[in-house]
């Protein structure tokens, strides 16, 4: 297996990314480092090239049972990370559940993804349905809204401004934080399209709501579970053996992602952006942030352009 965590040179290998662009995240790694190199060299010295449940869950088992759950964690983070180079790669579970914090990979969609879905949604029945769906994915993708904030929108709550665009206010949130959102000019143009045909397809509302299902009512929660079920299918995005299936979630997963992408790129700074970003997507403070930022081949080629990645000692 190739060395993952050399000690002098500088590296772009999977282990020296993984650890810098944490570190740029603003996560301390002096203990996971010392853990990573030493789970690598053990892989090395049994000829294993990927890694997988069974190793690391062998490897963890030489250690005391107070440092199993840490020592084992480091390892899935790590794996998660390599999993977006290697599909082969295996996430460690024990007993059928993961050690630490744990959530589904999330799936980072591109800007070719997320027009596949909306064409998907394009193609729901009826017509009010697959447009209620389309603009309303298409505000996901653009704001990172939580699904249930965007259900819970009343017309009231959608307003332009000056500039052609407009706000969206999000009130009674999952924190009880309200905030506005401030949409651009052709994201209100896209809504006002849509409740146009809304209103002519339901002349009298049963419902305050913005987005409304087949029979002019509020989406309801099982509802849009089920629909987008329906599209991902449709999308060809239903996951398989070596890709996750796509989720509603992933929307605001991929805008807190690909927002910091595209801030590091254009030369700014992360440690500023971070509490913007927060304030953006309603958490309670950045560190609820840092859990949506993924660490996708494209986040680690942005930072790798801004830092110097190097394997070294890491106290």
């Amino acid at each position: 297996m190739q060395r993952i965590l050399p000690r002098k040179e500088p590296s772009t290998e999977p282990g020296a990314v993984h650890l810098s662009t944490r570190r740029a995240l603003g996560f301390k790694l002096a203990a996971p480092a010392k853990t990573l190199d030493a789970f690598v060299g053990w892989m090395d010295a049994a000829g294993e090239p990927t890694i997988r449940h069974d190793l690391a869950t062998a490897w963890v088992a030489q250690f005391s049972r107070g440092t199993v759950l840490e020592r084992l964690n480091y390892v899935k983070q790590f794996a998660e990370h390599v999993a977006w180079f290697d599909p082969a790669t295996e996430v460690p579970v024990l007993d059928g559940r993961p050690y630490g914090s744990h959530r589904p990979r999330p799936l980072i969609f591109t800007s070719e993804q997320i027009d596949v879905l909306l064409a998907a949604a394009g193609r729901l029945t009826p017509r009010v349905r697959a447009a209620s769906w389309q603009t309303l994915l298409g505000l996901l993708a653009v704001t990172g809204l939580r699904i249930s904030e965007a259900r819970n929108l009343n017309d009231d709550d959608v307003t332009p401004d000056e500039d052609d665009g407009g706000w969206v206010r999000v009130t009674d949130t999952k924190f009880g934080k309200s905030r506005l959102v401030p949409l651009h000019a052709t994201t209100m143009t896209a809504i006002r399209k849509y409740q146009r045909l809304r209103d002519a397809t339901f002349p009298a509302p049963r419902t305050t709501a913005v987005f409304v299902a087949r029979r002019g009512t509020r989406i309801a929660r099982s509802t849009a579970t089920n629909t987008f079920r329906e599209i991902r299918a449709l999308a060809g995005m239903a996951g398989s053996q070596t890709e996750p299936a796509a989720r509603l979630h992933d929307f605001r997963h991929s805008f807190a992602t690909n927002t910091l992408i595209g801030h590091i790129r254009s030369g700014g700074d992360v440690d500023e952006m971070m509490p913007v970003l927060s304030a953006w997507l309603g958490h309670v403070s950045p560190d609820s942030t840092y859990w949506y930022l993924s660490n996708t081949p494209e986040l680690a080629a942005a930072l790798a352009d801004r830092l110097p990645v190097s394997g070294g000692d890491d106290e």
